[in-house]
């Protein structure tokens, strides 16, 4: 197997560095696209493979233009430059995301690598590296998942009007349909940071918040409901009532708690709008 690694980057924080070094030297080709609107390093690709204990044989991209054509793109870039390569398959990263046994997940996604899977570690759930059992899913977060890239000829790329919100789902949807199964591997554990991570206590109960920007709630808004256009198995019309109160939740918890109040909520109800009458427009 070969294995290529494209982490995808916007204003990070300090971490990001540590982070992108708990697999990076593991990988067999490394990209980090960056979406911000300047460069966020300062140093030439030689330092920065020396700066994550890239070893000096792994070929290594930093792609900044100052331009942000959201995750799908950089995804769908990555894949041909890693297909020219020779890799085999390709692992989609988050500039939040850390590995705890990296090593332990690459050789069971080796083991599993002619097996029509797609393979991510379980996040933020301490696991023993004994419990490597297979875990079933549904759909799984795009930061460590790990496709074969003989599977995205088959369904095809990213789909890249979806810009941000579930680009990961949309993939692994068009797979499943193709006969491929979804897989969490037990034991391998990834610590990943849901937007800010910020909670509040509101009358004795804990807020989980994401602080997510308006951009992000358009997509993520609009982008849910087109799929179930895409895919009307997928969900039942209890789900997507489901869905819809937990969008009204989600205008409430920002009313009380985020800044920014007023274009958020806007956003997710031009994008629940949009997404209600199949209206593919960007932000």
């Amino acid at each position: 197997m070969k294995l290529g690694a494209v982490v995808v980057v916007f204003n990070p924080e300090e971490d990001v560095v540590d982070n992108i070094s708990s697999y990076a030297q593991w990988c067999d080709y490394v990209i980090i696209w960056d979406n911000s609107p300047s460069p966020i390093f300062n140093m030439d690709s030689e330092s920065l493979k020396l700066t994550m204990s890239i070893p000096d044989h792994t070929p290594f991209q930093y792609v900044s233009d100052g331009s942000n054509y959201g995750l799908a793109h950089a995804y769908n870039c990555a894949i041909d430059i890693f297909r020219n390569y020779g890799c085999t398959h390709l692992m989609t990263m988050d500039q939040d995301s850390r590995f705890e046994n990296f090593v332990t997940f690459r050789k069971r996604v080796e083991m599993l690598e002619k097996e029509k899977y797609i393979l991510a570690p379980v996040i933020n759930s301490f696991c023993d590296d004994t419990q490597n059992e297979l875990i079933s899913a549904n759909d799984v977060a795009q930061s460590g998942c790990v496709h074969p890239l003989s599977m995205i000829d088959e369904v095809g790329l990213f789909r890249e009007d979806f810009f941000i919100g579930m680009v990961d789902v949309e993939m692994q949807l068009k797979a499943v349909e193709k006969g491929y199964r979804v897989f969490q591997i037990g034991g391998c554990n990834m610590i990943h940071q849901i937007g800010s991570g910020r909670t509040v206590n509101w009358c004795g109960k804990i807020i989980h918040l994401s602080d997510y920007g308006p951009l992000r709630h358009y997509y993520d808004s609009r982008n849910r409901i087109l799929m179930w256009k895409e895919f009307p198995y997928d969900i039942s019309f209890h789900g997507k009532i489901k869905h819809l109160i937990g969008r009204l939740s989600l205008c409430i918890k920002i009313f009380l708690f985020e800044d920014r109040k007023f274009a958020k909520i806007i956003s997710i109800i031009r994008g629940t709008f949009n997404g209600l009458f199949n209206i593919i427009k960007p932000y």
